[in-house]
């Protein structure tokens, strides 16, 4: 089956750099018209303007996924100018890299709100649209969900959640043709991993270690597994939790 995505619209969380952006090149390659969204308004626009140079159709809204508001205005403003929405990537995520005993209510608060409740509300936002279609939504989880690593509690503790709210939300959602999924990507080459890399006061060769392990993925690949999930390819797959980490979880 194809992995054409030609007439479909996707909307990709976390979309200026990074992951968010490869899946979003990679979907836009494939023939869909991809929305950006992003906290970051100056790198939204420029990737989505980027995207569109190249021939894709692309836009970029600004949206703070912390504000639960923001997302329905989203969801609203997507269906207003586009008419439709068929695929939903939740994608955008935060860190906080801190000791236990140096994490404050608040910086909880705000990664759970981002990283956990957002997906939540944009599917529950983008609903409609996605049952008129049969739709898709792709969680982007990570190996952190499965495997902890520290210090880092409240991402691994976000990730595991959202890992068990793919698998409810796909055995709900089944009855009505939603396919629910969560990629899982180990290491990424990403300006988040290397900002990350540095506040957990890793060695500075980390990221070569993992580069010679073989274990540091580029965003291009994990966008290339992102577009089959998504894709017609992948219409017997639901519920899955499909890890792409290039065997770092085996070593």
């Amino acid at each position: 089956m194809s992995h054409s995505l030609n007439g479909k619209t996707a909307l990709i969380t976390g979309a200026a750099q990074g992951l968010g952006l490869g899946i979003a090149e990679a979907f836009a390659k494939a023939g869909a018209m991809v929305i950006l969204v992003d906290r970051n308004q100056a790198m939204g626009e420029a990737a989505a303007k980027q995207l569109r140079q190249q021939g894709a159709n692309a836009l970029f809204l600004y949206t703070d996924l912390a504000q639960p508001d923001e997302i329905k205005r989203l969801v609203d403003s997507v269906i207003e100018k586009l008419g439709h929405l068929d695929i939903l990537v939740n994608n955008a995520a935060v860190f906080l890299p801190k000791p236990i005993d140096q994490i404050a209510v608040g910086e909880w608060d705000h990664l759970m709100a981002v990283n956990l409740r957002a997906p939540f509300l944009l599917v529950q936002a983008a609903l409609p649209a996605l049952l008129s279609v049969r739709g898709s939504v792709l969680n982007i989880g990570s190996t952190a969900g499965l495997r902890v690593f520290s210090p880092n509690l409240p991402y691994v503790v976000a990730k595991a959640g959202l890992i068990t709210m793919t698998k409810s939300m796909a055995q709900e959602l089944h009855a009505f043709g939603i396919r629910v999924n969560c990629l899982c990507p180990g290491m990424v080459d990403t300006p988040a991993l290397h900002t990350d890399v540095e506040a957990r006061s890793q060695p500075a060769d980390s990221l070569d270690r993992f580069q010679t392990s073989g274990y540091l993925t580029t965003p291009a690949q994990i966008a290339s597994v992102a577009l089959y999930l998504v894709s017609d390819a992948a219409s017997a797959v639901t519920g899955s939790i499909l890890v792409a980490d290039a065997g770092a979880m085996l070593g």
